[in-house]
């Protein structure tokens, strides 16, 4: 029987239902864990693929094709099972525990491992089009993580791909089993996914439970609260997150709105009527370091107000409170925007009832980079209750909102007396946010002595707050500034900061930044040289504002150095046996494609998370951009694995890595370099527009990119080392993970630029070590002309 076909379809199945696991295990692992832990453990998880591999090369040994579908049948079953039993036992057993969720978050990947790599070995021949089916799968797994949060909550996605690969290890078994069991079978199959798909958004298992870490939010807002004393009265699945409204029993004033279980955002009782809102509701907004510059603003910078990240809508309130005319609100999360809009009998009706209030759904900063509008004041206020004064989680979090170049963008689009609020989370921040500032302004060619006078700082310890005006403050500005404060009741928020007034100024640590550039004591680079924590300012290029402490994370270090051994252990292994073993004589000619492997592992996987970081900025959503990367990588390589062998049949594969890895160092070097220019000029249209721009762009790379994986293994093929695929697939998983970990590690120490090249070099080992002619041409040319 003819299996190619068979192989190609299930692959397909398996391919799709994984990569869709893995964008949804994200968001799992992001309500249970904190940001970094997510990122880890699914980077662990990934590795499954590779170990899987290496599994497959020591202890699979099978030959016949009949035995080996029936191999991979049963793995396909396991990871399926697996699938399972992970949502299963993360609810049931509520596993908030990294070392007892990683197992079960592994095993799926590892068995899935196992079944790619029997695959290209028993099918080498056909590896072109086997990669072309998983790399297809893949894509269209990417899209199937959106279909799946419009039909499923995440627990009931996941059981839904865990019977997909039953009907995978199904579809490859069916025709090794009696026509009765196998229609028996089908049918079963077929009534539970209809089920499921009936339950839908409902809950069938219970909710993945929010781990009880200190960054998270939802069991701070009020520490001493039990799980009695709240309720989730409305909770939901995206890409963006899980997002729940809480409501607590002990009060009826605020309800919070959480993403994952973080970033609390409050969402206030509210009447309705902005002139008598109520004593209570006054005084609480009254009170909040957001608010104070609200009242130093006269009636001509009260016009247009643009908020960035809205959430439950508390600087919306404050806006329509202290009498701004228009109000702008621009929320990432649609989730967010509809919950609000639907407690319109709680809220007053904030984000519908009122026509100078719009809210739009759009990432804040290609918001700014696109908008015509002038607004006399910017505010973005942070989530921030007193947990997030431990903010070390976050330090791989990137943030376009807080760069220098954000900055300048803000500026641009503030009228001549308009101002930045901002609102952060503690004394580092502030100053962090101070010195990035600077940079900024410098840029405009505002020297930092002048640029002194353009600040306000309210240095709240909880929720410091720094209002900056596009043109200096004058010394009129200030005296108003300073009549009205004087009138505040003790207890508010105190002004730490102001122009003109350095006698009145606390010896606070952000005023000793000041204080230095004032007096030239030194220069604020050395300043910045000579802190303890990492205060540099922060670019597009490397967007970590939150990376506290110099030099490389810790985490990061461990889990490099961690994959790094894993990775030298797992060729040099195999390579020692083969060195000792009769079948020495393979050592030589294993080398080349084992050199290949190991450079495309490392090489794609930074070129993919540089690429996708860039892509942010110019497609307004991290998800948006996610998708539109995979998808148009993932066909143009399904397409140049299908497509890469008929173009270059004439030539032997180690000619053909040749002159492809070349043509991928100076494709990717044009790519980099022309995109930021063209869609630039192109955020005048819409979004849909700029992503189909942006994945006809980058479908020729991803055509490219597609061809040197199954070149690598006709080498073996032609070789007759059919044998070391499975190894060869393990190599290339393992480095594929440590290349994501260095990408983020370049990211963080020199931004993504020198990643993406650093990716590319990978490439260019790959066109060296091919330029040598080798036994493997000649093998190839003998094979030609028979």
């Amino acid at each position: 029987m003819d299996y190619r076909k068979l192989v190609c379809l299930n692959l397909l199945l398996v391919s799709t239902a994984l990569i869709c696991f893995e964008i949804i295990s994200t968001r799992i692992s992001s309500v249970i864990f904190v940001q970094n832990y997510a990122f880890i453990i699914l980077s662990l998880a990934i590795l499954g693929l590779g170990t899987g591999g290496i599994f497959s090369y020591y202890k699979i040994n099978t030959t016949k094709i009949p035995e080996v579908i029936r191999v991979i049948a049963r793995f396909t079953f396991f990871t399926g099972t697996f699938l399972g039993l992970f949502i299963i036992c993360v609810i049931r057993f509520p596993i908030t525990n990294p070392s007892i969720y990683f197992p079960f978050l592994f095993l799926p990947f590892f068995f899935a491992g196992i079944v790619y790599a029997l695959l290209f070995k028993t099918f080498a021949g056909e590896s072109f089009k086997i990669y072309a089916a998983d790399l297809t799968g893949a894509a269209l797994g990417s899209g199937a993580a959106f279909v799946a949060f419009l039909f499923f909550n995440a627990p009931n996605a996941v059981l839904f791909l865990s019977l997909i690969l039953f009907l995978a290890a199904l579809n490859f078994i069916r025709t090794l089993i009696n026509k009765k069991l196998s229609f028996a079978l089908y049918s079963f199959l077929f009534l539970i996914l209809l089920l499921l798909g009936g339950f839908g958004h409902r809950t069938i298992l219970g909710e993945v439970p929010i781990g009880n870490f200190p960054e998270k939010d939802f069991y701070y807002v009020y520490p001493n609260l039990n799980h009695y004393d709240y309720e989730i009265e409305d909770s939901r699945w995206s890409l963006y997150g899980r997002a729940d409204l809480v409501e607590y029993y002990h009060q009826d004033l605020v309800k919070q709105l959480f993403i994952d279980g973080a970033a609390g955002s409050p969402m206030y009782r509210f009447n309705g009527n902005p002139r008598a809102p109520g004593a209570m509701l006054s005084n609480m907004l009254i009170r909040q370091s957001t608010t104070v510059p609200f009242m130093f603003l006269r009636e001509h910078e009260k016009n247009r107000l643009l908020v960035i990240g809205p959430g439950g809508g508390k600087e919306v309130l404050i806006g329509l409170l202290t009498g701004v005319e228009q109000i702008t609100g621009v929320e990432v999360n649609p989730d967010f925007v509809d919950i609000v809009k639907n407690q319109r009998g709680f809220n007053g009706g904030i984000y519908t009832d009122f026509p100078n209030i719009q809210i739009l759904v759009k990432e804040g900063r290609h918001f700014i980079k696109s908008t015509e509008q002038k607004f006399d004041l910017i505010v973005l206020a942070l989530p921030s209750t007193e947990q997030l004064q431990n903010i070390d989680h976050l330090a791989t979090s990137e943030n376009y909102l807080l760069t220098v170049e954000a900055i300048q963008d803000y500026l641009k689009i503030l009228t001549p007396e308009g101002s930045l609020i901002f609102t952060v989370h503690n004394r580092w921040e502030l100053i962090r946010l101070i010195v990035t500032t600077l940079y900024a302004l410098n840029d405009m060619r505002i020297s930092n002595q002048e640029a002194l006078n353009h600040f306000v700082l309210l240095a709240d310890d909880y929720t410091p707050t720094i209002m900056i005006k596009k043109s200096a403050f004058s010394e009129n500005d200030i005296a108003h500034i300073k009549s009205l404060s004087a009138q505040l009741p003790s207890g508010f928020t105190s002004i730490t900061y102001l122009p003109y007034h350095w006698n009145e100024a606390p010896n606070t640590i952000e005023n000793k930044l000041l204080r230095s550039i004032r007096d030239n004591q030194v220069s604020l680079h050395q300043y910045i040289k000579q802190d303890k924590y990492d205060i540099s300012p922060v670019y597009d290029d490397s967007p970590y504002f939150y990376k506290v402490n110099r030099g490389i994370q810790r985490d990061y270090l461990r889990l490099c150095l961690g994959i790094a051994l894993f990775g030298f252990i797992a060729i040099a292994a195999p390579l020692i046996k083969i060195k000792k073993s009769p079948s020495r004589k393979d050592l030589p000619p294993v080398i080349l494609p084992l050199e290949i492997f190991i450079s495309i592992g490392i090489g794609f996987m930074i070129l993919e998370v540089t690429l996708f970081q860039k892509l942010i900025l110019y497609l307004g959503s991290p998800t948006i951009s996610l998708s539109i990367l995979l998808a148009s990588l993932l066909i143009g390589m399904g397409s140049g694995s299908y497509f890469g062998k008929k173009l270059f049949s004439s030539e032997n594969p180690v000619k053909r890595l040749n002159r492809i890895s070349l043509a991928i160092v100076l494709f990717g070097t044009v790519v980099f370099l022309l995109y930021p220019y063209l869609l630039n000029k192109l955020l005048i249209y819409s979004q849909v527009f700029r992503s189909i721009v942006c994945f006809l762009f980058m479908l020729p790379f991803g055509f490219l990119l597609g061809i040197p994986f199954p070149s690598a293994i006709e080498i073996l093929k032609i070789e007759n080392l059919d044998k070391y695929i499975p190894w060869m697939y393990g190599v290339n998983g393992i480095m594929t993970v440590l290349g994501s970990v260095l990408a983020v590690i370049l990211s963080m120490l020199s931004g993504f630029t020198t990643a993406f090249y650093f990716g590319l070099s990978f490439y260019l080992i790959v066109f060296f070590i091919t330029l040598k002619p080798s036994h493997v041409q000649e093998r190839s040319k003998r094979s030609q002309r028979k």
